[in-house]
């Protein structure tokens, strides 16, 4: 890997693995941020978009400067997607990234839906404020849905305000939409949701089996009220070729076993046939 990031010679698969090598991020992170300072920004799918995802998996937030670099050099190219990744990247350090606040706040207000869901994310990562980062998340909703419902899922209780507008969109017409509002439903106001989030879940499963694997990580989360939907797990264990995935490989479908497998292994609750 070292000699691969070195020399350029396959240098992808180098990058691809080094953000799974925390421990040896003191040889890594010197020579991918070189690599970053020389990428080419001109696609969204060139190598600078893998350098600063890289970066952010390792961890330092020694790396928050040429994150920053990289970002404004993204925006200054409308390359979103390498911009969002950036974002993510120094979203993932939390207030380790606090010197990048004046990069990432001022793209809350983008054009691009999705750098905006991914600038209120990573700012909310980093400030942990959630009077500043919920009403903007919750006006996303009407934009980016998917994304912007899993952040305020992930905020819990303290996104509370957002309630009403994910119930609109329980009713929406796309699967990705109801599943993802469903789960941030039940994340934000817990176990007394059930009954609500439960059939929304299930029926998405069923309608797009591509969401297999939220809806999945959303029973995990319910614990014994996710009971009811034992029948339908068991289901998916059985499947010689289970829900989705089909062109992310095997470590989607090992990561579907393994939550299927959790949620079977939950306890039930009182009363509940499974």
């Amino acid at each position: 890997m070292l000699t691969a990031l070195d020399t350029g010679v396959d240098e992808w698969r180098a990058v691809r693995a080094a953000g799974h090598l925390p421990q040896a991020v003191g040889e890594l992170l010197p020579r991918l941020t070189r690599r970053l300072a020389d990428a080419d920004f001109s696609s969204p799918w060139g190598s600078a978009t893998a350098l600063v995802g890289a970066l952010g998996r390792l961890g330092d937030p020694a790396a928050v400067p040429a994150l920053v670099t990289a970002l404004s050099t993204a925006v200054e190219q409308e390359q979103w997607r390498t911009a969002a990744a950036a974002l993510r990247a120094l979203g993932a350090f939390g207030s380790g990234a606090a010197p990048a606040l004046g990069a990432v706040r001022p793209l809350t207000d983008a054009d691009d839906p999705q750098l905006r869901v991914a600038a209120v994310t990573a700012l909310w990562h980093i400030e942990g404020d959630p009077d500043d980062a919920v009403p903007q998340l919750t006006a996303l909703l009407d934009t980016d849905s998917h994304q912007a419902a899993d952040v305020l899922g992930r905020i819990g209780a303290p996104a509370a305000a957002a309630l009403p507008r994910l119930r609109q969109l329980l009713d929406a017409g796309h699967a990705w939409t109801r599943t993802h509002a469903a789960a941030a439903i039940h994340d934000i106001a817990g176990p007394a949701e059930a009954a609500v989030v439960l059939p929304v879940l299930l029926r998405g499963w069923e309608s797009n089996d591509s969401t297999a694997r939220h809806v999945l990580e959303c029973l995990q989360r319910m614990g014994p009220a996710a009971a009811p939907a034992l029948p339908r797990v068991r289901a998916e264990l059985a499947l010689t070729r289970r829900s989705g995935g089909f062109f992310d490989g095997i470590e989607y479908d090992e990561a579907l076993l393994r939550a299927c497998r959790a949620v079977i292994r939950q306890p039930a609750g009182p009363g509940t046939r499974t």
